[in-house]
């Protein structure tokens, strides 16, 4: 059982996940692919640390920077969340690719 599953591979849901990590918190993050919305922008202005960029660099970004903590943090990338279901005090989350996973918390980015 895991204490935290992030939906979503956006800059919210990978901030999450660094952080969640950095606390060694046992988390899951489940996301079709890195970049969110972004993914489709030709160009993002004012990303902090950076004066322009492409949604395609900002995804690799993200997903590089998290995989930086892959020894603390666990990735599921290629799927989509089809279902959230409440059991006892926590939750089952089951995949469009018919994984099933349960946490205590869920976090939806």
């Amino acid at each position: 059982m895991y204490d935290l599953v992030i939906i979503g591979g956006g800059p919210a849901g990978v901030g999450a996940g660094v952080y969640a990590a950095r606390k060694k918190i046992k988390t899951l993050l489940i996301t079709e692919e890195f970049g969110g919305q972004s993914m489709f922008s030709p160009e993002i202005r004012n990303w902090i640390g950076t004066k322009v960029l492409t949604g395609l660099e900002l995804a690799k970004m993200l997903e590089e920077q998290l995989l930086d903590y892959k020894d603390d943090i666990d990735v599921w990338k290629g799927d989509l969340v089809e279902k959230v279901a409440k059991k006892g005090k926590g939750f089952v989350i089951t995949t469009k690719k018919g994984q099933k996973v349960e946490t205590k918390t869920v976090l939806v980015c």
